[in-house]
C-alpha cells in the first residue's frame, strides 16, 4: 500500500465510526461511507473488500490499542478481586457507550465466522489482562477454581449483558456509573471462595 493511499484509508475509518455512531452499521452502506469521506465508491473497493473488512480492518487497528489503554488505568498492586472490579467496570462502560464497543456487541454475531476470528483476534489482549487477573484470584484463594474456559465465557457473558442493559437504557451516560459497579460487584462476588 502506498503512502498517498494512507490518508483515504484513514479517511475512510473515520468516516465509517461517523455513520456507524449515528446511524448503526446495518443501515450504513458502503457508498454512505464514500460519500462521508469525499471520495467516489469504486475507490471504497479499493481499499476494501466489503464494509464487512472495513470494520474488520478498523476494529484491527483501533481496538487492541484502546483495550490496553482501559488495562493500563488498572492498578496492578490490587487484589484480584478489586483488579477484577475495575477491569470489569471498564469494560461494561465501554461495550455500553463507545461507538466501537456497541457495534462490536451488536453486530459481532451476525458478521462472517471469519470475521468474528479476526475480531475476537484482537480482544486477546483484554481476554488474557481477565484471565490473569482470575488465576491470580485462584492462586490467592480468592477466587474459586473452575475450568479457564467456563471462567471466561462466565467474565465475558456478565461483562456483555451489563453492557447490553447500560445500551438499553434511556440515556446510557447516566446511568453508566451505576450499572458498571453492579456488574462488576456482581462478577467479583459469583467468583469468591467465600
Amino acid at each position: 500500500m502506498s503512502d498517498r493511499s494512507l490518508p483515504t484509508r484513514d479517511a475512510l475509518f473515520e468516516a465509517a465510526k461517523r455513520l456507524f455512531a449515528e446511524l448503526g452499521y446495518a443501515r450504513t452502506s458502503h457508498a454512505d461511507i464514500a460519500f462521508e469521506a469525499g471520495i467516489g465508491r469504486t475507490t471504497f473497493y479499493e481499499h476494501f473488500a466489503s464494509k464487512e473488512d472495513l470494520l474488520v480492518q478498523l476494529v484491527e487497528r483501533d481496538l487492541p490499542a484502546l483495550l490496553d489503554e482501559k488495562i493500563q488505568t488498572v492498578d496492578a498492586g490490587l487484589i484480584p478481586g478489586e483488579q477484577l472490579r475495575e477491569l470489569s467496570a471498564l469494560m461494561v462502560e465501554f461495550v455500553g457507550t463507545d461507538h466501537i464497543g456497541l457495534i462490536l456487541h451488536t453486530e459481532v454475531p451476525r458478521l462472517s465466522l471469519e470475521a468474528q476470528a479476526a475480531i475476537a483476534r484482537s480482544h486477546s489482549g483484554m481476554s488474557g489482562a481477565f484471565m490473569a487477573v482470575y488465576r491470580s484470584g485462584v492462586e490467592t484463594n480468592e477466587f474459586r477454581e473452575m475450568p479457564p474456559l467456563l471462567a471466561g465465557r462466565l467474565i465475558e457473558q456478565t461483562i456483555m449483558t451489563g453492557g447490553r442493559v447500560l445500551m438499553d437504557t434511556e440515556d446510557p451516560k447516566q446511568h453508566v456509573h451505576e450499572i458498571a459497579r453492579l456488574t462488576a460487584d456482581f462478577l467479583v462476588n459469583a467468583l469468591r471462595t467465600t
